[in-house]
């Protein structure tokens, strides 16, 4: 409901800036003539020059950010292979850690078992080491 509603009032936007530029241009419709270098002159309406004038400056700012817009793609590439290369890496070192502590826990020494150890039953209870001061 409320996207269709939104709908029609973009329309209707449109269409009360294209009724404006359209009473623009039949206010401004008197020719007027355009000099150029070297010598050239041409007689144009002048809706139609100021329509020309727009065309061409948004021609030259595309043009302009052309540049800057294609640097931000490059940037954005090289980025990418960068994050995936780090991320090859880092699951490499993560393959790497992970064998390696296999490697200490196998080379971890066993503590032996006294035989005459009494091993904890049910209802014994373990005594509490005691607290430092300040923690």
């Amino acid at each position: 409901m409320l996207q269709r509603l939104l709908g029609y009032v973009a329309l209707a936007v449109k269409l009360a800036l294209f009724a404006l530029v359209f009473v623009l241009a039949v206010k401004n419709s008197e020719p007027v003539t355009l000099r150029f270098f070297l010598g050239r002159e041409v007689e144009t309406s002048l809706a139609l020059a100021l329509v020309a004038a727009l065309c061409a400056g948004a021609f030259f700012g595309v043009l302009a950010m052309a540049g800057y817009a294609f640097r931000l793609r490059r940037d954005g590439s090289r980025a990418r292979a960068e994050a995936v290369a780090l991320r090859g890496e880092r699951d490499g070192l993560c393959v790497e850690r992970d064998r390696l502590r296999g490697e200490l826990a196998a080379l971890a020494p066993v503590a032996p078992v006294p035989a005459d150890a009494a091993l904890p039953m049910a209802g014994n209870t373990v005594a509490a080491r005691p607290v430092p001061h300040g923690l």
